[in-house]
């Protein structure tokens, strides 16, 4: 009878022990996912230190942007997202050099952008960016294969290899079919494509997008991000997206927040 007796509290000791044990191994599992998905970095390629940006008038100073830091890795696509008048436009302006900054530092793939003269700045910029804008800014009197070529004109690629490239990426957005035709004869959905085109036509590393998809209704909003995200995972290009809209801050990798010309939580 003690050994049946023994034999029973044993189990019981045993039941007792491992019960907790699998309650704790069950509650770190989505801990180790968490730790995995956030280990996926690439290297740095654009950061902004304590920038400060001031709009002066006669009776006025606005302080746009108030010691914005950041750092956006290679391949991520990051939506800016915030009120209007926040700085968000502001802020991607600033670091794409499209606007000087007041004081603190922008640097984009190591490169600080206050030590390039504007010819520089300019050469840097039609060879490692593109930009997406809302409003489209095709000009109306070219067909979208000329307009999408134009970056590469500028910037001393031959006729023949820049419409042979222009008419690659146009594909690549569906829409070679249409190159022929003028801006007016597209659709909005069809014009912020060639858009799309014209950006990427010289494979740069860096994307800026601002409200890309402001003038579009819900199904071309879903078209064009799908072909961003398509296109952001194929190339490994780094997309900085301004947005007031949930659905595309939904599709990016990482949201910054702004407010009052700084960047919160």
């Amino acid at each position: 009878m003690k050994g049946k007796i023994i034999m029973t509290t044993r189990k019981k000791k045993i039941v007792s022990k491992s019960s907790p044990k699998v309650k704790k191994i069950a509650t770190k599992k989505p801990t180790k996912k968490k730790a995995i998905s956030l280990k996926r970095k690439g290297p740095v390629v654009i950061t902004s230190t304590g920038v400060v940006k001031i709009y002066k008038s006669t009776n006025v100073e606005v302080t746009a942007l108030d010691g914005v830091d950041i750092s956006i890795t290679e391949g991520e696509m990051v939506a800016i997202m915030g009120p209007s008048g926040c700085g968000k436009t502001t802020l991607l302006n600033c670091l794409s050099g499209l606007d000087s900054i007041n004081s603190g530092s922008i640097k984009l793939q190591g490169m600080e952008l206050e030590s390039l003269s504007d010819d520089k700045l300019s050469e840097f910029r039609a060879k490692n960016m593109g930009f997406v804008f809302q409003s489209y800014n095709l000009l109306p009197v070219l067909t979208t294969v000329e307009n999408v070529e134009l970056p590469l004109l500028v910037s001393g690629t031959s006729a023949k290899d820049a419409r042979k490239k222009s008419e690659a990426k146009l594909d690549d957005v569906g829409l070679l079919e249409w190159k022929q035709h003028l801006p007016g004869e597209l659709s909005g959905g069809q014009r912020q494509r060639a858009t799309l085109a014209r950006a990427l036509v010289n494979e740069p590393a860096i994307v800026w997008a601002d409200e890309p998809t402001g003038n579009l209704d819900s199904t071309n909003e879903v078209e064009i991000m799908d072909l961003l995200t398509d296109l952001n995972k194929k190339n490994n290009q780094t997309f900085v997206i301004v947005t007031h809209s949930n659905y595309v801050g939904g599709r990016a990798n990482r949201i910054i927040k702004m407010k009052d010309g700084k960047v919160v939580k």
